[in-house]
């Protein structure tokens, strides 16, 4: 059950400092990384928030420089109080592990449930992770339920997976084979090959 990193975004919107963004996006796919930090550095100080999470995204990962998880979480921050859920998640998973800042399981299950609020499906995988672990938290399987079920229900196929592992070993709910099966066909379909391998191991069982 890893964590999902999400990586960088593009910006859309029509303005300059939407170009940068673009524009870094565009020199990023060409391992132009020098390039496409200048770019997203001007954009992220003239306040869009893409580019501030892009800028924290490079450094966390180290492309075109030294890893500065530091400055990385700092940038996430700045682009998640400003509704880049991508960056809430991806804080919160500096916080869980103790990357960049002090570990603090309550302030990544916090922002984990605020990219979730923000319809962001990764932000409820991760939630659902940190509960059915009890990481720092008591170990709640009817909370990491409810939180798969919301990565599933937007497309996530590892909340999928994750969420017919608790019906097939029947944690927090009646123990359903059916239920796990189709809902591994779903992250099959999603394009998770251990949904896949479950779906046909159940499916050779003779699991309708």
């Amino acid at each position: 059950m890893k964590k999902i990193i999400l990586g960088i975004l593009l910006a859309f919107s029509v303005n300059l400092y939407a170009d940068l963004v673009s524009n870094g996006y565009m020199e990023y796919n060409k391992n132009n990384y020098k390039k496409a930090l200048e770019l997203w550095e001007e954009s992220c100080s003239n306040g869009n928030a893409h580019g501030c999470y892009n800028l924290g995204f490079m450094y966390a990962k180290g492309k075109g420089m030294r890893n500065d998880y530091k400055k990385a979480t700092k940038l996430y921050a700045k682009a998640c109080d400003a509704g880049i859920y991508d960056a809430c998640s991806n804080l919160g998973i500096m916080y869980e592990n103790g990357v960049g800042v002090s570990r603090d399981y309550k302030k990544a299950s916090e922002l984990y449930g605020t990219a979730c609020d923000g319809g962001n499906s990764t932000g409820c995988y991760n939630l659902g992770v940190i509960n059915y672990k009890g990481r720092g938290i008591q170990r709640d399987y009817q909370k990491a339920k409810k939180y798969y079920t919301k990565a599933c229900d937007q497309g996530n196929s590892r909340g999928c997976y994750n969420l017919g592992e608790l019906y097939e070993k029947g944690k927090s709910v009646r123990q359903n084979e059916s239920s796990a099966k189709v809902l591994y066909g779903i992250a099959c379909d999603l394009g998770d090959m251990r949904g896949c391998r479950r779906y046909k191991r159940l499916n050779d069982y003779g699991v309708k």
